[in-house]
């Protein structure tokens, strides 16, 4: 086993400085632990993952996209996907690189259906209604008495209008 130097110089948990883009995690687990040092240590809450050591502290803004993504009880946590980020922020009145965190989209699964899709705007933005397909007519169907007349012309349209 080879004892490295620059092992021990490692943070347990992630910082802005360590990402050059978007990572996808699977949240193992979260716990709560003391972070900070002497007059600034506070308790906060930790997010470990299955595919990184390092574990993400959560500020508010984390802490309230992962609760309104998975609920409120952190055992229901696990197993979720997240992606974390880097991005500017303020704190104490400086702008800094933060970590945020965000839901990827869930997948679609198999082939959408007729019935599934949903109705194409017509030509006005409004949705188009299915026309229903006329039924042929048999013969024999229409006796003389039935009094078959055409469709009432459309209204006239030579109204002057006054503007």
């Amino acid at each position: 086993m080879v004892l490295l130097a620059s092992d021990y110089d490692k943070s347990r948990f992630l910082k802005a400085d360590d990402f050059d883009g978007e990572h996808k995690f699977r949240i193992k687990t979260v716990t709560e632990e003391a972070v900070g040092a002497g007059a600034n240590k506070e308790k906060k809450l930790v997010v470990w993952f299955t595919n990184d050591d390092r574990g993400l502290v959560l500020n508010k803004t984390n802490n309230r996209v992962l609760r309104g993504a998975f609920g409120d009880d952190t055992a229901g946590w696990a197993g979720k996907i997240v992606i974390v980020f880097s991005m500017p922020t303020e704190m104490a009145g400086k702008m800094v690189q933060g970590l945020r965190v965000r839901i990827p989209p869930p997948k679609h699964g198999g082939a959408t259906t007729a019935a599934t899709k949903p109705p194409k705007p017509s030509g006005n933005g409004q949705t188009a209604v299915a026309k229903p397909k006329a039924q042929p007519v048999q013969d024999d169907e229409l006796n003389e008495s039935d009094d078959v007349e055409p469709p009432p012309a459309q209204a006239d349209f030579d109204d002057e209008i006054s503007y």
